[in-house]
């Protein structure tokens, strides 16, 4: 979540209040090492140097998982040989740690959202943060100095294929030099190493093109990337078989899933005029068709309105949520500050209740306050404000992370997730009511947890306006966004599939149990929000969608023709025929010999236009 006051410290123009982020601007590249910021305040670049401890061009060459020496958290230890250090050159070595929050340690692991995760080999440069008050220790792994990066996903800047250098909110405008130059050049500066060459370049995405050599239609228009949905493409040539050729999708919003990721995709049907594929987590934007070199693109954009964290996309794995309070799932418990707090105790049991009741998990909330702070593994799943050495990076309005597991048992292996935390910063004025917040420069706890406990519904960011997950909120219509106080149709939707996966699965082993549906007499009838209520393609409209009985399709402008509306499922199977006649505006096509689903709606003009839009019909 990005967070903007108008009386913050930093001069932000005409971004206002809490801000749910992911990636920077939608222009953002997933440049190697550049992590999504989550919930937090953008510091402008030459206040975070002066602020840095020190700033270093460096390279990771290592890393390890381990516990900190309270074994309350899992850290990642990464070895960073320094080419260049700039500020406090005496006490920076040739080799330096680098602390970054969570880890992979094999069996087992912890997964924050929106801090910084570097990768083996990458390089650029590092602001490093001084010690923080009662900061963790690692004696018992043998590390006894380490460094922070300052600001967490803020804290590093890298050369893309442009030579431009990006950060997690996007370009600087700066090159190297320039920004040595600029913002380096006052500061004492010593040489380690030769730098290696450049490792610039786009991690799992692939640049934007100059020239699209041909256009293709798809359906539906939204979906949720890495739940199985699929879409159906239409258009010429793609061949009779696949082969090498592939869909891809937007990774950012700009960039596209690279070649060899999208070659992994689940492709239902590929012919020479029609594909069926799944979508992956993605961003919105166009579809493109990658045929040899030549690729095809959509001229609309596809709407990923949630994402789900798949482990795997082919075949689709997960990190299930499973029955550990003995209840049915998760107990979730409150810091004393927020349990004593009639208006935040409120707050926070709302929010849950909100999940419970429109996505069917099993949260609840305990009854009694917590004293154990943030820890994970201890069985608590806390809502806390931060504490010393645990406290967030500069600029963080709130962290949400969980401890996973995983068990074996014969040649299946099963990941669940074990204890959840929510950690909030004692830096903000925090609003704990509905609507809108009273004043700019608060953070409204309901939005914050809409967002962050998604996180750990196991939602990933989007960019589709509106989401609780949407990447940016800033100016207008932020206001209205922030005043909602309800999950949308979507979340509800990828809720949903996750709680059903968490009752469903048929893993026995490790003691693990499955959910069981919670107590919903509390559930009040207050709807979900629907933001997409009716779609307008090419001047023709359709609505409702979902829908149950009837479609309505109206074209601007009469037709000197008949045009033909024609349903059919995501096979390609025709469901339904109707017709809008000529000299007339509308049409309305019964849907009672059509079973509930997903369906694509095509209305083809006698002059050859199609328009193709989706259709989702519930009773």
């Amino acid at each position: 979540m990005r967070y903007y006051s108008f009386r913050g410290l930093w001069d932000l123009s005409f971004h206002i209040g809490v801000c749910i982020v992911v990636c920077t601007t939608l222009q953002t590249a997933m440049l190697a090492g550049i992590t999504d910021p989550c919930m937090s305040v953008k510091i402008p670049l030459s206040e975070r140097i002066q602020a840095s401890r020190a700033v270093i061009y460096g390279r990771v060459i290592s890393q390890r998982a381990t516990w900190d020496d309270a074994r309350r958290s899992i850290y990642t230890i990464n070895t960073v040989v320094v080419h260049d250090v700039w500020k406090s050159v005496s006490g920076i070595g040739d080799t330096i740690n680098v602390l970054t929050e969570g880890g992979d340690m094999g069996t087992m692991g912890r997964t924050v959202v929106g801090t910084l995760k570097l990768d083996m080999g990458d390089q650029g440069y590092l602001l490093l943060e001084h010690p923080r008050t009662g900061d963790v220790t690692f004696a018992r792994a043998g590390v006894w100095t380490f460094y922070r990066p300052y600001g967490e996903v803020q804290a590093l800047l890298v050369e893309s294929s442009t030579n431009e250098l990006k950060d997690c909110w996007g370009g600087t405008s700066l090159t190297t030099s320039s920004f040595e130059r600029a913002h380096l050049a006052v500061h004492a500066h010593a040489v380690r190493s030769d730098r290696p060459l450049s490792s610039a370049g786009i991690k799992g995405s692939e640049k934007s093109i100059d020239r699209v050599q041909g256009f293709i239609a798809f359906a539906p228009f939204n979906v949720i990337g890495g739940k199985g949905d699929t879409i159906m493409i239409t258009g010429f040539d793609f061949g009779a078989e696949r082969g090498t050729s592939y869909v891809t999708f937007s990774s950012d919003g700009t960039n596209y899933h690279d070649s060899s990721y999208a070659r992994t995709f689940v492709y239902r049907h590929w012919s020479d005029s029609k594909i069926i594929v799944e979508v992956p987590p993605s961003y919105n934007g166009k579809v493109r068709v990658v045929v040899g070199k030549a690729i095809q693109e959509s001229m609309t954009d596809l709407r990923v309105t949630s994402n789900l964290a798949a482990r795997s996309i082919n075949p689709l794995t997960y990190t299930h949520h499973v029955n550990m309070n003995g209840r049915g799932g998760y107990t979730w418990s409150m810091d004393k500050k927020l349990f004593d707090n009639p208006q935040a105790k409120s707050c926070v049991e709302s929010v849950m209740r909100e999940f419970r009741c429109k996505t069917g998990m099993s949260f609840d909330v305990s009854q009694q306050p917590t004293t154990a702070g943030y820890a994970l593994n201890d069985g608590v799943n806390a809502i806390v404000f931060d504490a010393p050495g645990y406290e967030l990076g500069a600029g963080a309005v709130a962290y949400c992370d969980w401890i996973w597991y995983s068990c074996i048992v014969g040649t299946e292996t099963f990941y669940y997730i074990r204890d959840m935390d929510c950690r909030l910063s004692t830096k903000f004025n925090w609003f704990y009511g509905t609507g809108r917040n009273p004043e700019f420069g608060m953070a409204k706890l309901r939005y914050v947890l809409f967002h962050e406990i998604g996180h750990a519904h196991q939602f990933g960011h989007v960019s589709e306006f509106g989401e609780s997950m949407f990447p940016i909120v800033q100016a207008l219509p932020a206001e209205e966004w922030l005043s909602r106080d309800t999950i949308t149709v979507s979340e509800q939707r990828a809720g949903s599939y996750m709680t059903q996966l968490g009752r469903t699965f048929a893993f026995r082993g490790c003691g693990i149990q499955p959910l069981f549906a919670p107590e919903n007499a509390d559930c009040s009838s207050d709807t979900t929000v629907d933001v997409h209520e009716e779609l307008v393609v090419n001047g023709v409209r359709s609505w409702p969608n979902p829908a149950s009985t009837v479609l309505n399709v109206l074209r601007d402008g009469t037709v000197d023709s008949d045009a033909t509306i024609i349903i059919t499922n995501m096979l390609g199977e025709q469901q339904e025929i109707g017709t809008i006649p000529r000299g007339a505006t509308s049409a309305h096509v019964s849907l009672s010999g059509i079973s509930t689903g997903r369906y694509v709606v095509s209305i083809r003009m006698a002059n050859g236009a199609v328009s193709i839009m989706p259709l989702t019909i519930s009773r």
